[in-house]
């Protein structure tokens, strides 16, 4: 040892040395003694990891250390922690404190929110106490709590998938399809079945067309055979004209039977008994006559009633008709011959014979008169509608006639003139029946064009029949097995249809609550998982990294250990004794 050292020197190296070394210290611990600090207080749920001088971030930069870690005083099972912060860090009513790990080391630290840099800074109480920082939950701590709840919930949702696509289900739909598929197989064939139909139906309206074209033709045959009629009825009016053109010739006959009457008186004084006897035979050929002409018109009558029977077949009987009307007239041509003879022997009756001969002929001019009205009224009551030209034919040869026997009775002298305009009467009956005639002759040849056209639309109806009977009804038969089939299918998806739907709106009701879940699942961790992937997928970046260095330095630490473990336990010095 040194005996003559220098102590105050080596005092002063050594005070130097050690304030030196002070000073070092204080510079690498960065002390900053004039630096101010604020003290906040925050109630946590759990803070494992957390311990005094654990570091305190304001949105990641360190801005202060925890200075104390209690249970609070409030007693509601919180901790409280009490931070020590920079008095320029800009903490807010709306900033949250989060309980963050450092690495994979564990370290946990107080990390701060920045706020809505619109609110006011959090200021002190007026009571002097510390202020409070609300507290927050942690991307971990939000995944770790609700883990379980999310897990579960996912598993509910599977298990409704599960039940909603279930085998049940599965079948119910298959059978739902496979109905539909057969109902539109048979609807298909339906409607194969009645295009069939309607190209039926449009190959008979071809023929429907010829028939409605062939009554056309009947149509105007029916308009030129009213036409005739029109022409009938103008000749019946010049009848009836003439006939009286005839009643004004009567008069001038009544006027002159006066002179006639004279004659007569002279008559009866004279010949009497001789003209009531040639009157007698007479009387009995007239009455002869007289049964003959209503026998006459009683057949014509009969006729006539048969005529009105057979009206409805009158298209099919018109020719038997015609000849019956041609016969009736010929009776009625012979009848008014008879009218005429009869006349006749009136004339030498009366220019021979006396009253009682007048007054027989009165008789008899009655009785002729009342056989006529009765005739006339049975032709009105019987004839049919069809051969309206005839009835009023007949209606005026009947009024003629009345006529004419009551101008004979009343002028028995003039029955020459009376005669004479009954001939003359006839003519123009029997030129009307000839218009007639005519006009049922041209009736005739429209009756064969319809009959024509019956034949044809005959035809057309047997084709129809044929159709109906042999190829529509096979057809309906098909059409109504293929609508029952579709009837058939239609219950069977109406009677599945409301379970299916039931089930379907359940499902959906079960699947709508499943993603309402999971949307508000995916809400609620959306903000965590969003700061998780911020700040927690760095912090396992750096984890990684610092763990492949730690992993690194063992690796080199086990070489050196491996290479001289004696020098590395023991210390690099050599031993004393070597010395």
């Amino acid at each position: 040892m040194e005996t003559r050292a220098n102590y105050v020197l080596v005092g002063a190296f050594t005070l130097a040395g050690f304030i030196g070394l002070l000073l070092f210290f204080v510079w690498f611990a960065q002390v900053e003694l004039d630096r101010q600090y604020d003290y906040y207080d925050i109630d946590f749920s759990t803070v494992s990891g957390l311990t005094n001088a654990s570091d305190v971030r304001f949105a990641g930069l360190p801005v202060g250390q925890v200075v104390d870690v209690r249970l609070s005083p409030d007693g509601n099972g919180l901790v409280r922690v009490r931070i020590e912060v920079a008095a320029e860090t800009p903490i807010r009513g709306t900033s949250i404190a989060t309980i963050e790990l450092l690495g994979v080391t564990g370290v946990s630290f107080v990390s701060l929110s920045a706020g809505d840099p619109r609110d006011p800074l959090l200021a002190m109480p007026a009571t002097g106490n510390v202020p409070m920082i609300n507290s927050g939950r942690s991307v971990l701590q939000a995944i770790s709590e609700d883990a379980p709840t999310i897990v579960e919930e996912v598993l509910s949702v599977s298990r409704q998938l599960g039940q909603l696509l279930g085998p049940e289900n599965q079948a119910r739909v298959s059978t739902v399809l496979a109905n539909l598929e057969r109902s539109t197989g048979d609807l298909e064939q339906a409607l194969a079945d009645f295009s069939s139909v309607a190209d039926t139906i449009a190959t008979s309206s071809d023929e429907l067309v010829a028939f409605t074209a062939k009554l056309d033709e009947i149509s105007a045959a029916t308009a030129s055979v009213l036409e005739t009629a029109d022409t009938t009825l103008v000749s019946i009016t010049e009848i009836a004209r003439r006939a009286e053109g005839t009643l004004d010739k009567g008069d001038a006959v009544l006027e002159s039977g006066q002179t006639a009457l004279a004659s007569a008186d002279l008559f009866i004084t004279r010949d009497l008994n001789r003209v009531v006897e040639n009157l007698a035979a007479t009387s009995e050929n007239v009455r002869r006559q007289i049964d003959s002409l209503a026998a006459d018109t009683s057949a014509t009558m009969e006729e006539f009633r048969k005529t009105g029977a057979l009206a409805g077949d009158f298209i099919l009987k018109a020719d038997k008709t015609l000849e019956t009307t041609d016969i009736t007239l010929a009776d009625m041509s012979v009848a008014a011959v008879a009218v005429e003879e009869a006349a006749t022997e009136f004339d030498l009756l009366v220019s021979e014979s006396g009253a009682a001969l007048v007054s027989e002929a009165r008789s008899f001019i009655s009785d002729a008169g009342r056989v006529v009205e009765a005739a006339v009224k049975v032709a009105e009551t019987d004839l049919p509608a069809i051969i309206e030209d005839i009835r009023g034919a007949t209606e005026t040869a009947a009024r003629v006639i009345e006529e004419v026997g009551t101008d004979l009775s009343a002028v028995a002298g003039r029955a020459d003139a009376i005669s004479a305009n009954v001939a003359t009467t006839l003519d123009s009956v029997s030129r009307t029946f000839t218009n007639a005639n005519d006009t049922l002759d041209r009736l005739n040849t429209a009756l064969e064009t319809g009959d024509s056209a019956l034949a044809a639309a005959d035809r057309v109806l047997t084709s129809a029949d044929l159709l109906v009977n042999e190829d529509l009804g096979p057809l309906t038969n098909e059409l109504r097995a293929a609508l029952s089939r579709l009837d058939t299918a239609i219950v069977l998806v109406t009677e599945d249809l409301p379970v299916i739907t039931s089930e379907l709106r359940r499902a959906a009701e079960t699947a709508n609550a499943a993603f309402n879940e999971v949307g508000q699942t995916a809400t609620s961790l959306g903000p965590p998982l969003r700061s998780f992937a911020n700040e927690g997928l760095p912090q396992y970046s750096r984890l990684a990294l610092e763990t492949r260095e730690l992993v690194g330095n063992l690796d080199r630490l086990v070489r050196r250990i491996e290479r001289d473990p004696a020098r590395y336990f023991l210390g690099r010095d050599e031993p004393a004794f070597r010395r």
